[in-house]
């Protein structure tokens, strides 16, 4: 395992970190506790070290088996998010479309409590906006998060963006880190939120390198998701372009990497990023994302053909 500086954070993180929306269930299709934590700890005897989750991830599962899995472990750091609210079923508030957000200070100053105890921990290494707060709430969300910081019950705060809000919230705010989607389909960050992120010494986790799967080579517009998958519910418009665009890195793949490999390794080319968080719902995926850090990076020519293809693009 490789590990790296979590910005200016002193957090020291495994470059593979572990996603764990899948393994709350709901979204992605039901997974039993025991494959889940099964999953969790072979990805710790991997030399994982960090775990992404949220508070809404299977109304709260994912916090606890986390919990479960590692408690107050020091040598763990697990970073949660707040800010969707759940009915009592578990599932989104929704006031229209998209999900209410909410990042007031009643509501994080509340909420952090069921993650602390569902976490089983006195203090959360990171603790993230699952999305830039909406204007009127702007204020008062990052206040909150210096006050949970001074109080100690968070050690460091980021927020999870797309470009536009990233920029903004590198330029007006203390956050420490930003999470965004960043993978051989979305490369914008490139442009100008890597250079910021970099100048103010700000941490960088890349979600979604895997695409939710089409950059695996296993996922394409006729893939049948099973029942509760999130997938299933994309337009098939979407779900064609999404594996029209993915199959033209195909040439990544190589006798000593597999697709995801090459999606990984994608994105860990990139000094900015701290870690990459693909979702991990089986023993096999942990094995195979570890591994990618065995398989050869991407050539210089390789990374050229890339961008030419974006290009291509515009």
């Amino acid at each position: 395992m490789e590990y790296r500086q979590l910005g200016s954070t002193g957090l020291t993180v495994s470059a593979i970190g572990c996603g764990t929306w899948e393994l709350g269930g709901r979204e992605w299709g039901e997974i039993g506790t025991e494959d889940a934590l099964a999953v969790l700890r072979h990805a710790y005897d991997q030399g994982v070290t960090f775990f992404d989750t949220a508070d809404q991830y299977g109304g709260g599962r994912s916090e606890q088996l986390l919990g479960e899995a590692f408690g107050a472990r020091s040598d763990v750091v697990i970073a949660t998010k707040v800010g969707y609210p759940l009915e009592s079923d578990g599932w989104f508030v929704r006031r229209g479309s998209p999900p209410q957000f909410n990042s007031s200070r009643a509501y994080i100053t509340t909420t952090i409590e069921g993650s602390l105890r569902r976490l089983q921990r006195e203090a959360i290494d990171l603790y993230q906006l699952h999305q830039a707060p909406p204007q009127e709430q702007w204020d008062e969300a990052f206040a909150t998060l210096e006050e949970l910081k001074g109080a100690g019950q968070i050690r460091h705060y980021g927020v999870s963006v797309n470009v536009e809000t990233g920029l903004r919230v590198l330029r007006e705010t203390g956050a420490e880190c930003l999470m965004f989607v960043y993978n051989l389909l979305t490369p914008e960050p490139e442009a100008e939120l890597f250079p910021l992120a970099e100048r103010k010494g700000v941490g960088v986790i890349a979600r979604t390198p895997l695409a939710s799967g089409f950059l695996t080579g296993k996922v394409t517009a006729a893939t049948q998701f099973g029942p509760g998958d999130f997938r299933g519910l994309w337009p098939r418009e979407r779900r064609e372009g999404e594996s029209a665009r993915a199959a033209a890195f195909a040439f990544l793949a190589t006798n000593d990497r597999t697709p995801s490999q090459a999606a990984l390794r994608f994105c860990l080319a990139h000094p900015t990023v701290s870690a990459v968080v693909p979702g991990m719902m089986s023993v096999a995926q942990v094995t195979d994302g570890v591994a990618a850090l065995a398989a050869s990076p991407l050539s210089d020519a390789e990374l050229d053909r890339v961008r030419a293809i974006w290009a291509s693009w515009e």
